[in-house]
């Protein structure tokens, strides 16, 4: 890339950048509280820099949703802890616990803190304390404060993390979910032999399938010695839930093995969609090819989904008898086939789509990332017919930012002159 076209593709990359912060800036002017909430939780996952004078500014705004957004901003950016902190003085519930959160995360607790915050009159405030406590693991003497509480949900939380509630299925199906998670860790507190065989022994007693699913990702916690096993023999199961989990919670652990083939081939063969979808998605990661031909057999599949996968597993195995399949599926009303086939038009290099890939950026009824994707496509392949539809959509200020940033580059690939020529240069 020439000196002269970097600048190009950088001032466009500006722009886009500088039209986001304008919005941003304009979004926080409005009169509108759910407005500016919404622009402060767009400027915390945004790389936009802001003052300390502004921050403070948002942290006072008479909205509590604009606040507690602002309260999110400092967290998520770990800076102004001393602002943070200041924040458990708000009048707003709600932004003296999220304040809270990020006081637990970062480390911020301090004794006095957590003697102040424990008087507050709010219960939502305190059960935002020992609910960061707990997901920080900390021991049940920390928590010692809070075992005569009035709030009976804080109190249920202390006895459930205390390991006092039993593995009855009854009693467990009572409690929310992310209380059901504790109460699995908090009374399986061992990650031995024993502990392995109670769990075991309480997933194929229980019948309500959330219970099964927590039960299950609970092996993945297990020494890899005891839960690799278990999870293979699990994933095997005839229940539904407990196979799916099963796999999910092993690729989470241990990534995609070669294990895995045997389940990704019944799964892929199964009535049931999701398990389809997990059995191709198996396939794809692995490329094995040996999964060819049950691959191929499997492009008639009902679901999109499953076809999207499998099109894009046998893509990146450059199977090019995939072609027809592929030419068939960038016409598609489905805009995930139309994906698979793009990604499979990269790989496989194929030129006689040319004119489907290219008349899916040109139409501004597609989706934006659908076009965004087929002209990085075709600016890889570098199907010259594109150029005028990219000079269209550089010349098109309303087009999306990343668009035109998309079509520039590509541009760049198949005529670098053409895109000098169109800035002037």
């Amino acid at each position: 890339m020439t000196k002269a076209i970097k600048q190009i593709i950088d001032g466009i990359q500006s722009e886009i950048e500088g039209r986001v912060e304008y919005n941003i800036k304009e979004m926080l002017k409005s009169p509108s509280a759910f407005i500016r909430s919404k622009a402060m939780k767009e400027l915390a996952v945004s790389g936009i820099s802001v003052t300390r004078d502004q921050i403070e500014k948002y942290l006072e705004d008479p909205s509590y949703a604009v606040r507690k957004a602002a309260v999110e901003l400092l967290g998520k950016r770990g800076v102004a802890d001393e602002l943070l902190i200041s924040m458990l003085d708000d009048p707003n519930e709600n932004v003296r616990a999220t304040a809270i959160g990020f006081i637990v995360e970062l480390g911020l607790l301090t004794d006095e803190l957590m003697e102040s915050i424990s008087k507050d009159p709010s219960s939502k405030v305190r059960k935002a304390l020992v609910e960061g406590l707990i997901k920080q693991g900390v021991e049940l003497e920390e928590l010692k404060a809070f075992e005569g509480d009035p709030s009976n949900d804080i109190r249920e939380l202390l006895k459930v993390y205390s390991g006092k509630v039993s593995l009855d299925e009854t009693e467990l199906a009572l409690l929310p979910k992310k209380l059901q998670k504790i109460a699995f860790a908090s009374a399986i507190k061992g990650r031995d032999s024993k502990a392995l065989n109670t769990l075991m022994s309480t997933i194929n007693g229980f019948n309500t399938p959330s219970l099964k699913g927590i039960a299950v990702e609970l092996l993945g916690t297990f020494p890899e010695e005891l839960s690799r096993d278990a999870l293979i023999n699990l994933a095997n199961s005839e229940d539904r839930t407990i196979a799916l989990a099963a796999v999910k919670t092993y690729g989470k652990a241990f990534g995609y093995a070669s294990e895995l083939l045997p389940i990704a081939e019944n799964f892929i063969q199964s009535p049931d969609e999701e398990k389809r979808v997990i059995g191709a998605q198996i396939f794809k990661r692995l490329m094995e090819p040996s999964t060819v031909e049950l691959l191929r057999k499997n492009l008639d599949d009902p679901s999109d989904k499953v076809r999207s996968v499998i099109i894009e597993a046998l893509g990146n195995m450059l199977d090019y008898s995939l072609e027809e399949v592929v030419t068939e599926s960038l016409t598609s009303t489905s805009a995930r086939l139309k994906k698979a086939a793009l990604r499979a038009t990269k790989k496989l290099k194929l030129t006689s789509v040319e004119d489907k890939v290219v008349s899916i950026f040109a139409s501004i009824k597609e989706e934006n990332s659908l076009r965004i994707l087929a002209v990085s496509v075709t600016g890889y392949l570098k199907y010259e017919s594109a150029i005028p539809h990219l000079v269209k959509i550089i010349q098109t200020p309303e087009a999306s930012g990343k668009l035109r940033l998309a079509a520039a580059k590509a541009l760049a690939r198949i005529a670098p002159q053409q895109l000098l020529e169109l800035f002037g240069v």
